[in-house]
């Protein structure tokens, strides 16, 4: 029967015994290292795209309502349609005369926007009803 000599078995088992980190384990570290990354920053870039949106809609509102404060500021009898664009920002407000009833003025105003990396407008409406 073969048995093979302590120096062999050494050298064999040698491999297993050496400390350090070999090249597959060092690529699968990089390999989970860039996945985290990319999860990181995939999270981020919604997060931004999110806040400026927020950004949008509250300046759309604030143009809003202070065209409807306008209106309110104005009296009844100056309250007409208009239209402005500021900023990235189209304005457009609506009169509708005796409407609900008499003697009563519904006012709508529309904010529209294009965001940064889209072609369809995005917009913010505010209604009101002003009487005499």
């Amino acid at each position: 029967m073969f048995k093979p000599d302590k120096i062999v078995m050494k050298n064999i088992f040698k491999f297993y015994n050496e400390k350090g980190f070999l090249l597959i384990e060092v690529l699968f570290a990089i390999a989970l290292i860039a996945i985290g990354l990319f999860a990181v920053m995939s999270l981020a870039t919604a997060v931004i795209k999110g806040n400026t949106q927020s950004k949008n809609v509250t300046n759309a509102l604030i143009l809003a309502q202070d065209k409807m404060e306008y209106f309110k500021g104005v009296g009844y009898e100056s309250i007409s349609g208009t239209s402005t664009a500021s900023a990235g920002y189209y304005l457009a407000a609506q009169v509708l005369n005796n409407s609900p009833g008499t003697n009563m003025k519904t006012v709508t105003v529309d904010v529209f926007w294009n965001p940064g990396t889209s072609t369809s407008k995005h917009k913010v409406t505010l209604q009101t009803i002003f009487e005499k």
